[in-house]
């Protein structure tokens, strides 16, 4: 995990996200089992940021004040957004706000309050954490530089099928591979909050479609303000951004529980 920063700061996230199709899949026919999975994917997610947290000294719980409309803002924007691009498409996004179809609905009144209370917790504390670690620290500071990240593309090719072996052998690969690291070389020399176009858009792009397509609007501006109160706050590392974040998703949370509209859930 020491050998390179991407790391310890990729699997949390790749973790947490592989586990959601096999979750989906299983509580699909047995809705009870979701407090079971769903507390040990965030029990596996939250030990190994615990057990890296050495090398991930920018993660704290640091809070400066600009967290709070923050986190209330985007979580307003992201139902405005949301709701809007049901509007403009609804053959492809519009459901019942109290669909009969949704997980949560399908589950005993124990077991519904039981998987709500957790969810809230995994939203507001742990999502914030690994998700904020890899997007507003790895990727924004990995990608600094546009030529360097050509540079690591370049190296990453030569490593697929098909395209690799044709890659390696042209002379643009071989000027890319007189570059050591490039995409931990930037992450290093890069220090957090320090902002470059590539990065702020690459990383947008990265966060952006790791969301629902109906959410995509949301998650640009989402990404976009996270982004600056990360450079307005960032003598405290990620801690501001990581109390905004949670305060959207604990609010999120809240209203999708209020008005039974599980699908921004």
């Amino acid at each position: 995990m020491s050998e390179h920063p991407w790391h310890p700061r990729v699997l949390p996230y790749v973790i947490y996200v592989a586990l959601l199709p096999l979750i989906a899949m299983v509580t699909d026919d047995q809705p009870w089992m979701y407090p079971l999975l769903y507390g040990g994917q965030c029990l596996i997610v939250a030990s190994l940021l615990w057990r890296y947290r050495r090398l991930t000294p920018e993660l704290n719980l640091r809070f400066h004040w600009l967290a709070i409309p923050v986190g209330i803002l985007v979580c307003v924007i992201w139902i405005a957004l949301g709701k809007w691009m049901i509007t403009l498409f609804p053959e492809r996004f519009a459901v019942s706000p109290d669909d009969p179809e949704h997980l949560f609905t399908r589950m005993s009144p124990a077991i519904h309050w039981l998987s709500l209370s957790m969810r809230v917790v995994g939203m507001s504390l742990l999502v914030p954490l690994f998700e904020e670690l890899f997007v507003r620290s790895l990727l924004l500071r990995s990608f600094h530089s546009f030529r360097q990240v050509v540079v690591g593309v370049l190296q990453w090719g030569q490593d697929l099928p098909l395209i690799g072996e044709w890659l390696m052998h042209t002379s643009i690969a071989k000027r890319a591979d007189e570059h050591e690291q490039p995409f931990a070389r930037m992450f290093n020399e890069t220090v957090l909050g320090q902002l470059s176009v590539t990065g702020i858009v690459l990383s947008t792009l990265i966060f952006t479609i790791g969301h629902g397509m109906r959410d995509w609007p949301g998650a640009v501006v989402c990404s976009l303000m996270y982004i600056a109160l990360l450079r307005v706050t960032r003598n405290k590392g990620l801690g501001p951004v990581v109390w905004a974040h949670g305060i959207t998703n604990a609010l999120l949370w809240g209203y999708c529980v209020y008005y039974s509209d599980w699908q921004f859930l």
